[in-house]
């Protein structure tokens, strides 16, 4: 274990993140100087192929020989934990990756630096999964979410998707804001900027109320990154105006990322400042507060989906409901609970990148079409049609499939809290019952493909995937099948990296 490190310990603690950066800079080394855009530096091909070999020697060192231990009075760690989420981070920008390559046409040209944006939004959020330090945690979020402003306005065709990048712009910046002024009271009242220094401060003391605002702050700029209600103003608008592969990284590796630093920064930082919700009657603390925007997320999420004819932005909708149900693992800081949400969030990952492809593959990247390339999927093309349905059930919660087994262990976890019995199990309740609201949206998906013949205008086209796109698709679809029947050895692996990693 590494404590007092030295330059060169440093590197070594965050080898995977140097990779990452060190291949996009490899990227764009390559496409300069060239004039001609179909030379190998400018290729979709080449800049990923590239992108992949990257992302998979920095999980190979990360998973077999990464230095464990923290630096620099724990600003940065590496423990079990963080190396098991990190390999997930790694894997879902492997398959955005992929589901860019397949959808290269949509970027019509500078692929290299398109390439080197996802690799360098990938690098924060994976140094935000290390980060024990409250100035690193805001140097990464913000590494991450400057990454993630460009990309949403990387289509410059449109004058709308212009519009909707910019409210993203303005939207994330309030939300640093938020967070920059809550860390501020945080260190004013403790005195320190690592967590479990503060954490150390507040031992047997009563809860600062400026504390307590300064957390609370912090959350609602945590909020506005992981899409919780009443925080989601911008995600339908980006979803819908986003190139695909854009649309991928925001709804899945920057979750993963958010919920996994919302955790430690939680009960790492603030395991007394928690408080308690027990039926009607609440203490002081930040567990009301998850409980409230975890209980707005999934009303609000699901009765917006509700409404919405246009898939991108009932994608959009159904990720904040996504995120209610996340919040749930939030009410306990065990491995089980720690574990169930980083399955949950890999799991929904998986499924949104695998419908994205095929709404892709389908001709649906525009959002101001509606349904009409889904119709009549069945009589079209069999295949698509059928990973539709697993994926859409998959993302419903339907057994046998992972996504019901990775909601199944979040309402246990959030079941299994100590004290807070009465009050989660009603959250539980809610969350069963906007479960079964959602069905409602997701089976009309369904029946615009099984059950309606397809329209005429429909260019015959939408429904031929290249080969590419039905690799991907039926590789996310057979991950979601896989995975909800022989879910054992990654929730394990799971719960003993988390059991392995007490800071």
């Amino acid at each position: 274990m590494l404590s007092d490190a030295t330059h060169t310990d440093l590197f070594r603690l965050i080898a995977p993140e140097c990779i990452i950066v060190v291949t996009a800079l490899a990227i764009l080394g390559l496409s300069m100087g060239r004039r001609n855009d179909h030379a190998p530096g400018k290729s979709p091909l080449t800049s990923s192929l590239m992108a992949i070999a990257g992302l998979a020697l920095a999980i190979w060192v990360n998973l077999f020989h990464q230095s464990q231990g923290h630096a620099l009075d724990w600003t940065f760690v590496v423990n079990p934990a963080t190396q098991m989420v990190k390999a997930g981070l790694m894997l879902t920008g492997i398959l955005l990756v992929w589901l860019h390559l397949a959808c290269s046409q949509e970027v019509r040209e500078h692929h290299a630096e398109f390439h080197a944006l996802m690799l360098f939004a990938l690098t924060g959020m994976a140094l935000l999964i290390g980060s024990n330090h409250l100035l690193m945690i805001f140097v990464a979020l913000e590494i991450t979410a400057l990454s993630l402003y460009v990309l949403a306005a990387f289509d410059k065709r449109e004058s709308w998707k212009a519009r909707n990048a910019l409210k993203y712009f303005l939207i994330g910046g309030l939300s640093a804001a938020f967070v920059l002024y809550g860390f501020s009271l945080i260190y004013g009242v403790s005195g320190s900027m690592s967590l479990p220094l503060i954490s150390q401060s507040q031992q047997g003391l009563p809860i600062d109320p400026l504390l307590l605002l300064g957390v609370i702050m912090a959350l609602v700029g945590f909020g506005f990154k992981i899409a919780a209600a009443p925080f989601h103003w911008w995600v339908a608008d980006v979803y819908a105006s986003t190139l695909t592969p854009v649309t991928g990284l925001i709804a899945s590796a920057s979750k993963i990322a958010g919920f996994y630093v919302i955790g430690r920064f939680l009960w790492h930082g603030f395991p007394q400042a928690a408080g308690k919700l027990s039926g009607f009657s609440w203490s002081q603390g930040w567990l009301p507060w998850i409980a409230a925007f975890s209980l707005l997320s999934m009303v609000i999420g699901n009765l917006a989906a509700l409404r919405q004819q246009r898939i991108r932005r009932l994608i959009g909708f159904s990720a904040v409901a996504h995120t209610g149900y996340a919040l749930l693992g939030l009410a306990s800081p065990g491995p089980q609970a720690m574990a169930s949400i980083a399955f949950y969030l890999l799991s929904y990952g998986v499924s949104v990148i695998g419908f994205l492809a095929l709404l892709r593959a389908t001709g649906q990247q525009d959002d101001r079409i509606e349904k009409g390339p889904l119709t009549g999927l069945w009589s079209r093309s069999p295949w698509l049609a059928a990973c539709l349905m697993l994926l859409i059930l998959s993302l419903a919660g339907i057994p046998p499939l992972v996504g019901f087994l990775a909601k199944f262990n979040l309402f246990v976890a959030a079941l299994n809290t100590p004290g807070n019995f009465m009050g989660w199990i009603a959250l539980v309740v809610l969350a069963l019952g906007t479960s079964a609201v959602s069905l409602y949206y997701y089976l009309g998906i369904l029946k615009e493909a099984f059950c309606r013949e397809p329209a005429n205008e429909i260019p015959s086209h939408t429904s031929e995937a290249t080969h590419s796109e039905m690799t991907l698709i039926l590789t996310c679809t057979l991950i979601t099948l896989i995975l909800g029947i022989l879910p054992g050895w990654l929730l394990s692996t799971l719960v003993a990296s988390f059991q392995q990693s007490p800071t």
